[in-house]
């Protein structure tokens, strides 16, 4: 009687714990997972593909798909060297519970950074479109245009005094009004 392959005894494990929406092998032993549900921002999908030697040698993980591309590309690689140290420490057993384990255990983190990089990218963002914007002044017809021409002086400037208020002709307007004397 013929003694199951490692990577038939595992695929059989990983099928039997996870549900077909979370985990899926292919023909050629490529683990596809998927943390979370797929099309939410707090969620990505990994592929590990299992060598021919594997579990004496270390599968290739790779997080380069369609519904990743929300993830930061220093997110990307932090998560594959952190998933690539841990399969080099675990070389020669059956390792892709424990990389999936270690990805559901710190998803909060990656998550977490997730998050700080779009607000980081947020304020950049923002700080480079306030200073791209011009100012403008109100809108004026010809007329209003015309206007304010004729009330500069040669220079330029307004003459003293465009603004002061002439005295009488507010006492005038305001009527005159008893002081009262203590």
């Amino acid at each position: 009687m013929d003694l199951p392959s490692p990577r038939l005894e595992e695929r059989t494990v990983l099928e039997s714990i996870y549900t077909p929406e979370e985990l899926s092998i292919s023909s050629d032993y490529t683990v596809t997972f998927h943390l979370n549900d797929p099309g939410s921002s707090e969620s990505f999908v990994v592929h590990i593909t299992w060598p021919k030697g594997y579990p004496f040698e270390t599968p290739s993980i790779d997080l380069d798909a369609f519904c990743n591309r929300h993830l930061p590309q220093t997110l990307k690689e932090k998560i594959i060297n952190d998933l690539n140290d841990l399969a080099k420490l675990n070389t020669g057993e059956p390792l892709t519970f424990t990389l999936i384990e270690h990805l559901r255990e710190n998803a909060a983190s990656y998550f977490e950074e997730i998050k700080e990089a779009r607000s980081a990218q947020c304020v950049k963002s923002n700080a480079e479109t306030t200073k791209e914007k011009p100012v403008k002044g109100p809108a004026l017809t010809k007329s209003q245009k015309r206007r304010q021409l004729n009330r500069l002086d040669a220079s330029g400037n307004l003459p003293r005094g465009w603004n002061w208020v002439d005295i009488v002709k507010h006492l005038r307007q305001t009527g005159s009004q008893e002081v009262e004397n203590m």
